[in-house]
């Protein structure tokens, strides 16, 4: 390692502490002597990660087959017959207002109570 020389009585305390930084990170960088069990133990390590994300992707999977299977049976739904459910159901708006008309057309009379002055029939009522 090529190490800044300089006299140490010109060395302020902040180049000591970065060199004593540079040489901890030299020495935890240093390669390490390789044991007999290194490549059996690489493996399980990459089995273990391997596992995890097969793991994570089975369920993953589920999920996205799931929801296939749920729109699926959503757009069944969808496109049924109509003639499965009711047809008050199956109305325009336009026949729906003809209807409505319709019946009130056969009523004679209707009565319309005047909300505003609830008050005022109560009074006359008892007279």
């Amino acid at each position: 390692m090529n190490e800044f020389k300089m006299p140490s009585e010109r060395r302020n305390p902040e180049e000591a502490r970065l060199n004593t930084l540079f040489q901890d990170y030299y020495s935890a960088c240093e390669p390490r002597q390789v044991s007999a069990n290194f490549m059996p133990e690489l493996w399980q390590k990459i089995e273990r990660v391997q596992n995890g994300r097969f793991s994570f992707q089975r369920i993953a999977k589920g999920f996205v087959t799931a929801a296939a299977a749920l729109s699926l049976a959503l757009a069944l739904v969808g496109f049924l017959p109509s003639h499965f459910s009711s047809p008050a159901y199956h109305a325009t708006y336009v026949d729906a207002l003809a209807a409505h008309n319709e019946t009130i057309a056969h009523v004679d009379t209707i009565d319309y109570v005047d909300l505003t002055h609830i008050d005022s029939l109560d009074d006359t009522e008892e007279l």
